[in-house]
């Protein structure tokens, strides 16, 4: 036993001198632009170091990712010990890992005797490719803490099954707290316990040594006493499970139960675990993102992931008393696995090689002790095994030292990454970030050009863009990049973020006026008109005669509630502007919302009349003059309008509800041709789209697809709008009792 202890302490320290030796290089790492930012260098809670109101945050902050006060801690400290020296950073992570692998040593050591094959594991844990991402990225202290203290917990338990006893369960009880307040992965702990009393504790088979002669042993009841003895750490599992739901559902990462179908979050866990299984054995193409498959994941992955799981299953039950290590091995490996399978999905990422630095061990759990079963007893099989073992571990040394070059900074992390994967929007926009700070801007705009026609409603690119053609001189790009960027979700996190950066610039260089017009956008989108008239306002202080800026205020102005002084602000605009065909285009609209109609259509003749070639002009004036009841001439203007522009499907759809809702012009056949054009051009259809579709339907006799296509919009896309609401739910009734909707002129409304 002393020899035994002995051989254990030298190869400790050989595994601590290894492992340092593999990972050394992550002391030359700095910090990267995903995760490390968000997360310690402009977190305001972490990057001051320890602070009363920090600390306080660390315990109860849910409004970031989920509850794991010790590594904010850890992060915190490094501060306070560091600053912001990355390297050093990167080192605590190393050390920490390195602790880890020593414990996964001793913990296997204490719970079977064997040296050699808890070597293998702690070896394999420690050097294996997949598991650089948990180490090389400091964002990920929470992975190698709960590492830590995952294997602590282990030694732990051992060393009290040895021995049991009120203090050395605190122990454990202590381990598995300190680990659950590192990471929620920890929560599949108590299960893996109970694991390791079937094998290598045995601890079943001791509860039935006691079994009364002539009565059978009571698995079920001797599991059920195991179990309830690990009451507290299941109790901390469920407590902590339920709040990291909770806690993804609020910051909005979670989009597992609405956002994916359950068949295709059940098809991805299933591939996920034949993925994982592959890079084990064949650490290739490793990186920081892999997205979520376009198109699904392939039968074939999900359907053999599954053969695979089934069928070694079904050895483990086969072997669970000769080869006990099989069905421990592997259920850890799945069990562990679970709450990062994909099942709910959290982020972005089909999988993630993060996700392997726990239930790997699992893995090389079964490989270790299948190799030590074969070879022990026979001096030739423990030869070939142990060149085997030197060689596979050699080989990951290789590897994950490799694979540490792709983390030497954010640039290279990323060009790796869109290497070995396609449609990776995160990495084409965090790449872009990499270039803009280094000033190569031109390629910057082609990876985001790429990533938005890839994913045309993810924000962050669309921003960077903005940023972008600003810093290039050309700022109508910028504020039309940014207006759409933000009208995709204005109260997004990235919304929000960005917002509070450019009041932040706006606050050192008020005079700035292409961030104002920027921030009345960001306003505007939000439903906030005022706010957007008063830094519009503030641009007009500065240049009172610029014409876009003061459309654009008389616009957000009357969106504000005051219309008459919008109206006022443009008559001023048209004495100066008379030529101007967007000032009267634009005056004339606001008249229009007043009930002026008169007045609108004077204003948009002459906007016509200056621009006769501009389409704008002809659908402004259609629908005043429809308004009016003027409806031939609406309609001339229209075909005016198509025979210009054939495929124009502004005026397709305004020519379509003419035809179909006016008695003096109605043409079912002809309003629904003009629908069905336009709906081949919308890559959206929305709700006043579908509605004249309807219209079209029922002006042409064909009431039921009229009837089918109304219910759908109500059901699916209905208006938030009240009152139109309510005219469309009119319409449908009409529909149904096969009746026209026959608009009514404005003066019988």
């Amino acid at each position: 036993m002393a020899d035994g202890h002995v051989l254990v302490t030298k190869l400790s320290v050989a595994l601590v001198l290894v492992t340092l030796g593999i990972f050394l290089p992550v002391v030359n790492l700095n910090w990267v632009n995903y995760d490390d930012d968000v997360f310690v260098t402009n977190n305001p809670m972490v990057a001051p170091g320890f602070t009363w109101a920090g600390v306080k945050w660390a315990f109860t902050a849910a409004d970031i990712d989920y509850w794991r006060p010790l590594s904010w801690l850890s992060h915190m400290l490094d501060i306070e010990l560091f600053g912001v020296a990355a390297g050093l950073h990167h080192l605590v992570n190393l050390l920490i890992h390195v602790a880890a692998a020593v414990l996964c040593l001793l913990a296997f050591h204490r719970m079977t005797g064997e040296v050699w094959p808890s070597a293998l594991v702690a070896a394999l844990f420690a050097w294996h490719p997949l598991h650089v991402e948990s180490v090389a990225w400091i964002a990920e202290r929470k992975d190698v803490l709960c590492g830590f203290f995952w294997h602590f917990t282990l030694w732990a338990y051992a060393r009290h099954v040895e021995r049991p006893g009120a203090r050395r369960y605190a122990l454990v009880c202590a381990g598995f707290l300190l680990g659950l307040m590192s990471k929620p992965m920890m929560v599949t702990l108590p299960c893996v316990l109970l694991l390791l009393d079937h094998w290598p504790l045995r601890r079943l088979e001791a509860i039935h040594e006691g079994t009364p002669p002539g009565r059978g042993p009571d698995w079920l009841g001797g599991l059920g006493r195991l179990a309830w003895e690990k009451a507290p750490l299941f109790a901390g599992s469920l407590v902590l499970a339920g709040a990291t739901v909770l806690s993804q559902h609020r910051v909005g990462t979670m989009s597992g139960l609405a956002g994916i179908p359950l068949a295709e979050r059940a098809a991805n866990a299933l591939a996920g675990y034949g993925t994982y299984l592959g890079q084990t054995f064949l650490p290739m193409n490793l990186c920081v993102l892999y997205p979520l498959p376009a198109e699904g994941v392939a039968t074939w992955q999900w359907l053999g992931s599954g053969a695979i799981i089934a069928l070694l299953l079904a050895a483990g039950l086969r072997w669970a008393t000769a080869h006990p290590f099989v069905l421990v091995g592997w259920l850890w490996f799945l069990g562990v696995l679970v709450p990062v399978s994909g099942l709910v999905q959290v982020g972005e990422q089909a999988h993630a090689d993060r996700y392997t630095y726990l239930p790997l061990t699992g893995v090389f759990l079964m490989i270790a002790w299948a190799g030590w079963r074969w070879a022990r007893g026979c001096r030739v099989r423990l030869r070939v095994a142990g060149w085997l073992a030197v060689g596979v571990l050699l080989a990951c040394a290789v590897v994950t030292r490799q694979q540490l070059r792709h983390w030497e900074h954010a640039g290279a992390l990323f060009q790796r990454a869109l290497a070995v994967t396609t449609g990776n929007t995160t990495a084409m926009n965090n790449y872009a970030s990499d270039l803009m700070a280094v000033g190569r801007l031109d390629e910057a705009v082609a990876h985001l050009n790429e990533a938005i026609r890839v994913h045309p409603h993810q924000q962050q690119p669309q921003f960077n863009l903005g940023h972008i053609y600003a810093a290039q001189g050309n700022p109508e790009q910028a504020l039309n990049v940014m207006t759409h960027a933000f009208a995709l979700d204005p109260t997004s996190t990235t919304a929000e973020e960005q917002l509070a950066g450019l009041m932040g610039s706006l606050a050192a260089n008020p005079a700035d006026e292409l961030k104002r017009r920027i921030v009345a956008r960001a306003h505007s989108a939000r439903g906030d008109y005022v706010s957007a008239a008063s830094q519009l306002a503030e641009v007009l202080r500065h240049k009172p005669d610029d014409v876009p800026a003061r459309i654009e205020f008389a616009a957000y102005v009357a969106s504000s509630g005051r219309i008459d002084e919008a109206i006022v602000n443009m008559n001023e605009l048209v004495q100066t502007h008379p030529a101007d065909a967007m000032v009267r285009r634009r005056l004339g609209a606001l008249l229009s919302r007043a009930g002026r109609l008169g007045e609108a259509a004077n204003h948009l003749r002459a906007a016509l009349a200056s621009e006769p070639a501009n389409l704008e002009n002809h659908l402004a004036l259609a629908n005043v003059l429809t308004r009016i009841g003027r409806i031939q001439e609406a309609r001339q203007l229209l075909e005016a309008a198509l025979d210009s522009n054939p495929r124009f499907p502004p005026a397709q759809w305004q020519l379509a509800w003419l035809l179909a809702t006016r008695a003096e012009c109605r043409n079912g056949s002809e309003a629904l041709r003009l629908a069905n054009r336009a709906m081949e051009s919308s890559s959206v259809k929305t709700a006043d789209q579908l509605d004249t579709l309807a219209a079209a339907h029922a002006a042409a006799g064909e009431f039921e697809r009229a009837s089918v296509i109304m219910t759908q919009v109500l059901r699916v896309k209905p208006p938030t709008d009240p009152a139109q609401r309510l005219a469309m739910q009119e319409r449908l009734r009409l529909y149904r009792i096969r009746q026209v909707y026959t608009e009514p002129d404005a003066g019988t409304q």
